[in-house]
């Protein structure tokens, strides 16, 4: 006995078993062991990952929220400062200086981005040598008003860039800023904001606009970056409609500079970790710069971080007027991962891992005993073999290529083999199996037994064709062998004889079909006798019709012959044609009674362009007669069809004729609508009319016998075209036109010169 079949007991402990459960444990339990450990582990880490990372997009998003939010405030502030401004403008001038001044200040103490502010007059320019002389006493006495000559920088610091203005319509000097600008950027005192190249263009606008405008980039002295709110004042106010008008009426600017890095207020923390940038909007005029304002983050992600997306988002600024928007982004990192929680994690994931250990174990364990249970059972089948040898039931085994395995001494009895014979030769060759009064396909029940592995019984008819040629009739089935572990290896047959009263029992009914089959000949013959009684009330109808045209040529030769001078030509060609209507009725007759006398009938290849082309030929006579016009529409290159010329120009004119009745006695003209074509399948004929059409009541039943729509119609004409058409391989239908009246489709194989022509046997 092993450890395994050693049974522990209370004093072994748990650990004990354990450790003895361990020590059987396979390689293979191993394996699942440290794989799941490792698996589970990485979920783990993963999932902490996944939550930190969630809590850090929350973070980010919670700060471009803040800092948007934070941004559209300040702009907000701007405007109310502004406002404010232009109301003190609006008041009494004497004490207007003194008032803006004292609120521009304020107003930059409290909103630390605010650079600065002021209003700059409107000047025209025969007040120009005025205001120079004015501006002295504050600026000098080297003021003038000017322009400068950018180089690339939006900045005013070049001295040799300065040139006095000349003389233009009306001028927009910068002559006031709150709190004072230094030293060096007092040097900008007196530039021509309306002529200037940067922001001249955001005041053009502004004066037209009455909106507030927004500059582009600003360089200031200090090098930082701004931008300016510029607002147009107007006297008379409010201003005219027209935006043309409108900086003739206005009295100057309210100006604003403000610092881009003031907008954006960041905390330590936002500082080290995001990326700001403050570019164009998509749409912005492309005066604007792509990018104002960049900040990059303080600490660098490590190669681990990098390994972690990046999160990206733009935030509009909810400000009409303010043309750039917030792209903030920031780097995810695995720094803000508790190291302890990380570790109680991966110990935590053993714990399943030692309990799918266990199972692989007791599984691993549970299958040796099941393997020699099964040595046991594979045993006790082979000593089953015997009981095969004394029973009087024939087995046959095969394999899965349906190769003879073994066969009882039963089945060498009934086939008239030996086993050596038999053995390793294919089941066909030993086994020949057939089924008496077969109507069906059977299928092979050894190859389904196989596919399906299931048991599959023989059919009842099932019988054994002997050596001797003798049938043997049997009864059986045939069931899957399998190995082991499920594998199929084969088949076994098992049969027997079903004694000779069932034989006898089958010739009796062979006997009894063999009556049968003579009795439903003779009542096939007396069904094909009793249809020419139809088929005689259909003859008038198919002669009736050459017979009119016969009557339509005749009448138009008469008709021709009282005429003073007659058209000898007309004559001979209308009386040509009653001849030839009359050999059409003869041929008809001829075809009628080969179809009496059960000929078959050879087709021959037909142009089907040229029987249509016949077949209005013929027509023609009784289309001009009812003022019906013909849309014919031949198709190109068509193929050859298997057809009789003569029954198909039979099928196309009586559908042309059913047309002409169709349409005779309508308010509008009368069109005849024919076409042929050619698809991958069909050579296709339409024949269809503008008349009233076929009622949705009626259409189901048209080629049935001796149904009709027309008055006194006897119901065979469609008949007799369904008939011929099904003898030529074809197929005829009908629908009504969507602009109105009926079409007749006939569908007709094309001839293929590798096959034979089809031949109608059909009695």
């Amino acid at each position: 006995m092993s450890k395994r079949d050693t049974p522990p007991t209370a004093h072994t402990g748990f650990w004990l078993g354990q450790k003895l459960l361990l020590s059987e444990a396979p390689r293979k339990a191993w394996a699942w062991f440290f794989a799941t450990w490792l698996v589970l582990s990485l979920l783990a880490v993963g999932l902490m990952i996944g939550a930190d990372i969630q809590r850090q997009q929350q973070h980010f998003k919670r700060v471009s929220f803040y800092l948007t939010r934070s941004v559209e405030a300040r702009l907000k502030s701007c405007e109310l400062v502004m406002f404010g401004f232009e109301d003190i403008i609006a008041s009494d001038p004497d004490v207007r200086d003194t008032e803006l001044r004292s609120y521009a200040q304020q107003a930059a103490k409290r909103y630390s981005f605010i650079y600065s502010m002021g209003f700059q007059q409107r000047i025209a320019h025969y007040q120009r040598p005025t205001f120079e002389y004015a501006q002295r006493d504050t600026f000098g006495p080297d003021f003038r008003i000017r322009d400068y000559q950018h180089d690339g920088h939006a900045g005013w610091l070049q001295s040799a860039n300065w040139h006095t203005a000349p003389a233009r319509e009306s001028y927009i000097p910068f002559t006031m800023a709150e709190p004072a600008l230094t030293q060096n950027a007092r040097s900008a005192m007196g530039l021509d904001l309306l002529a200037d190249t940067i922001v001249g263009p955001t005041v053009e606008r502004a004066l037209r606009s009455t909106d507030i405008e927004v500059t582009p980039l600003l360089r200031l002295s200090n090098d930082q970056s701004a931008i300016a709110y510029i607002h147009a004042l107007y006297s008379p106010s409010p201003p005219s409609t027209s935006p043309i008008m409108r900086p003739e009426e206005s009295i100057g600017i309210v100006t604003i500079l403000l610092r881009i890095d003031g907008l954006i207020n960041l905390h330590d923390e936002q500082s080290d970790l995001f990326d700001i940038t403050l570019s164009r909007q998509e749409g912005a005029s492309s005066q604007y710069d792509s990018a104002v304002y960049s900040r990059h983050a303080l600490l660098s992600p490590s190669q681990l971080d990098l390994l972690l997306p990046r999160i990206e988002r733009r935030e509009q600024i909810a400000t009409p007027y303010f043309p750039y928007e917030l792209n903030i982004s920031s780097q995810l990192r695995l720094h803000t991962i508790d190291r302890a929680n990380l570790l109680l994690a991966i110990l935590a994931a053993a714990l399943p891992s030692y309990l799918i250990l266990l199972i692989v174990t007791i599984r691993h364990n549970a299958r040796k005993d099941r393997e020699f249970a099964d040595d046991s059972l594979y045993r006790t089948r082979e000593h089953a073999m015997v009981t095969l040898q004394a029973i009087s039931d024939a087995v046959i085994t095969i394999d899965n290529q349906r190769m003879v395995q073994y066969l009882n001494p039963a089945a060498q009895r009934h086939l008239g083999t030996s086993e050596e014979q038999a053995i390793g030769h294919p089941l066909g060759e030993v086994f020949k199996l057939r089924y008496e009064f077969a109507r069906r396909a059977v299928a092979d029940p050894f190859i389904e037994c196989l596919a399906k592995q299931q048991p599959r019984e023989l059919e009842e008819n099932s019988y054994l064709l002997c050596p001797d040629g003798e049938k043997l009739l049997i009864e059986g089935s045939v069931s899957p062998l399998f190995d082991r572990n499920r594998g199929l290896i084969g088949a076994v047959l098992a049969f027997r004889d079903t004694a000779p009263l069932r034989r006898r029992m089958l010739e009796a009914l062979e006997t009894s079909e063999a009556r049968l089959k003579q009795h439903e000949y003779e009542l096939a013959r007396v069904t094909r006798i009793t249809s020419m009684g139809e088929m005689a009330s259909g003859i008038a109808h198919e002669i009736n019709q050459p017979l009119s045209a016969i009557m339509s040529y005749c009448q138009a030769s008469l008709s021709l012959l009282e005429e003073d001078d007659p058209n000898l030509e007309l004559i001979v060609q209308a009386i040509q044609s009653a001849v030839n209507q009359a050999d059409r009725a003869g041929k008809i007759v001829h075809r009628l009674r080969e179809f009496v006398s059960k000929k078959t009938h050879q087709h021959t290849p037909v142009d089907v362009n040229h029987a249509i082309s016949n077949v209005l030929a013929l027509a023609d006579y009784d289309l001009r007669q009812h003022e019906i016009t013909v849309d014919y529409h031949p198709g190109s290159h068509l193929p050859l069809v298997y057809a009789d010329t003569i029954q198909l120009e039979q099928v196309v004119l009586n559908l042309v004729r059913n047309a002409i009745d169709a349409m005779h006695g309508q308010s509008h003209p009368g069109c005849l609508f024919v076409e042929t074509s050619f698809s991958a399948r069909h050579v296709c004929i339409k024949v269809g009319d503008n008349g009233p059409g076929i009622g949705d009541d009626k259409i189901d039943n048209v080629f049935a016998p001796f149904f009709s729509t027309k008055n006194g119609g006897m119901g065979l004409g469609l008949t007799i075209c369904q008939t011929i058409i099904e003898s030529f391989g074809g197929h005829i239908s009908t629908h009504n036109r969507s602009s109105g009246g009926a079409e007749f489709v006939v569908e007709l194989p094309p001839l293929d010169t590798g096959t034979p022509p089809y031949i109608d046997t059909r009695e």
